[in-house]
């Protein structure tokens, strides 16, 4: 009889203790039965029922208690940097309202800028206007469409810059930066290329004994080649340095400008005087010197001027000769 209610008892005691367990708590002293939980849950009919307290301590805390919600947001903020300019229309940099205007030298390089903002998916292209209205296409994005060699695209930036090497005359008219926008949009550019020319003075007056000075300029050429330059007198073909004395030649070869200075002029000095340049392309100038013996310049002027009256008079008075025998007959 003993043994059967001991062993009730333990039967009882194992039956009661998973509840006892249950609604115990870590932070529960066992030697006080009353004592409230602590913790942020409460437990009803074995169903954990989470308290408000946490939850607003971790909507304080914000995006730190969530790595992979944090990964996705700053993922999404930095490929949407610029996510403004997706609403944003393409359009040129600076004013378009006239046509940009360029000048440049023969054989110069020619430099084209267009700056094109939020152009997204659209197409650039750079096309030629030639005289008689034709268009000729240059460039598509950063593909050269022509067969001369001389035009380049690349891109720098918002810039698609367009560049010509080695300009020629020829190469003279208007280029457009083309944008396939709808309608397209167009940058004008009116590009100059100015022929080459050499200049020098066209006649000298000196004495003997004087010194020669002329100079000579090539204008509106552009070369990377040094170029060759020489003076000749008259119909010789040696040059000038080679065949008299007293003989300096100062050549600048940045500028294309050439000095010839002749020392102690004698009569047989004078004639034709020829600033030749070789290369890259051959042109010439010439200059007439005059060497005068034993008078000055403002001795000759009045000699002239003095023969010019001597021979209007002398015509006057054959006029006035013929008039009267006339009268007489």
């Amino acid at each position: 009889m003993h043994r059967a209610l001991l062993l009730m008892a333990a039967v009882l005691t194992r039956a009661i203790a998973p509840q006892t367990n249950a609604t115990e708590s870590p932070d529960m002293d066992p030697t006080t039965p009353q004592a409230r939980p602590a913790t942020s849950s409460i437990f009803r009919s074995g169903v954990r029922l989470p308290t408000s307290k946490p939850r607003r301590q971790q909507m304080k805390q914000g995006k730190a208690d969530s790595p992979m919600l944090n990964y996705i947001f700053d993922s999404y903020a930095t490929s949407n940097k610029h996510f403004h300019d997706k609403f944003r229309a393409p359009s040129f940099e600076g004013d378009v309202t006239s046509d940009d205007t360029l000048d440049a030298d023969t054989g110069a390089t020619v430099v084209f800028d267009c700056k094109v903002t939020a152009l997204r998916d659209k197409m650039v292209s750079w096309l030629r206007v030639s005289d008689e209205e034709h268009l000729e296409l240059l460039t598509l994005d950063l593909d050269t469409h022509t067969a001369d060699s001389r035009y380049r695209v690349d891109l720098a930036g918002d810039n698609w810059r367009l560049a010509l090497s080695d300009a020629r005359v020829q190469d003279s008219g208007i280029y457009c930066c083309h944008v396939s926008t709808h309608p397209p949009m167009l940058r004008r550019v009116r590009l100059t290329v100015h022929p080459p020319e050499i200049i020098m003075s066209k006649e000298a007056f000196l004495e003997t004994g004087e010194t020669l000075s002329l100079k000579c300029a090539v204008l509106h050429l552009h070369s990377q080649d040094v170029p060759a330059m020489h003076w000749f007198r008259g119909n010789s073909t040696a040059p000038l340095d080679e065949i008299r004395g007293g003989v300096l030649i100062d050549t600048d070869h940045l500028t294309l400008t050439s000095h010839l200075q002749v020392a102690r002029l004698k009569v047989e000095d004078a004639g034709n005087y020829t600033c030749f340049l070789q290369s890259p392309l051959q042109m010439r100038a010439v200059a007439r010197v005059h060497v005068l013996q034993g008078s000055s310049l403002a001795e000759l002027q009045s000699g002239v001027k003095t023969k010019s009256s001597y021979t209007g008079l002398l015509l006057t008075t054959m006029l006035l000769v013929l008039v009267l025998w006339y009268d007489d007959r």
